[in-house]
């Protein structure tokens, strides 16, 4: 009888390790998930954030065409306003855009029939990981100043935000 107790907590001892071994394996399984999904949001978190940083820039008053009293033209950047822009922010990055950009790079590059590029922004992030770009094709027009006409050449905006 007393061989058969022992053997039966042998058996018990057994199941339990081979438990508490499935049960280890779980929670490594589970920890190794949690980190890519984690990793995963985050670089969904700053593609989102890209997107954002891109869409307040097109839609700058300090940039977009206008007409006087006509509605702002989608997709246009006015020369003028952008040069200017451009010698502002360049001698001084103001907290308003700080506030609106945060960590981020904004270039816009003349594609035809120029080949000018214009930094608007560059603020990188001290010990930055990575760097999310978005690129958005706009028009670039530019007013003739004292003849009335306008010149337009196309471009795009590139975004790129840090994390």
């Amino acid at each position: 009888m007393n061989k058969k107790g022992q053997i039966r907590m042998s058996e018990t001892i057994a199941v339990l390790f081979i438990f508490f071994v499935l049960i280890l394996f779980g929670l490594v399984f589970y920890s190794k998930y949690q980190t890519v999904a984690l990793k995963e949001k985050q670089e969904e978190l700053l593609a989102n954030r890209a997107i954002e940083t891109t869409l307040r820039t097109l839609f700058l008053p300090e940039l977009i065409c206008s007409d006087g009293e006509t509605e702002p033209e989608d997709n246009c950047f006015d020369m003028l306003k952008l040069r200017l822009l451009n010698e502002t922010l360049q001698r001084n990055l103001d907290d308003y855009y700080f506030e609106l950009f945060s960590y981020a790079k904004i270039e816009v590059q003349e594609v035809y029939p120029g080949n000018a590029t214009y930094l608007l922004y560059d603020k990188p992030k001290p010990n930055f990981k990575s760097r999310e770009s978005t690129y958005f094709v706009i028009t670039l027009r530019d007013e003739l100043i004292g003849k009335g006409e306008a010149s337009n050449s196309f471009g795009y905006v590139k975004v790129g935000v840090y994390s």
